[in-house]
């Protein structure tokens, strides 16, 4: 837990000293993103295989018919 006193210091010290801070933060922050990804791992996607199928014949549709029909 950071204290105030260190808050205080840093605001007091020069911008070019906060931006350095504000940088190592963010590499911080981003080795442990890095960690945690690889901790938890990649999400395993499951193989499914597609079926074909007919409906006896080629449908088309008229969506300015449809969307009239729903009052849009």
């Amino acid at each position: 837990m950071i204290n105030l006193g260190t808050v205080d210091q840093i605001k007091k010290s020069p911008i070019e000293e906060r931006i350095k801070i504000i940088e190592l933060i963010l590499q911080s922050l981003k080795n442990d993103i890095k960690i945690k990804a690889k901790n938890t791992g990649k999400t395993k996607f499951k193989q499914f295989k597609i079926r074909k199928f007919s409906l006896g014949e080629e449908v088309h549709v008229n969506r300015d018919e449809i969307y009239s029909e729903r009052g849009f």
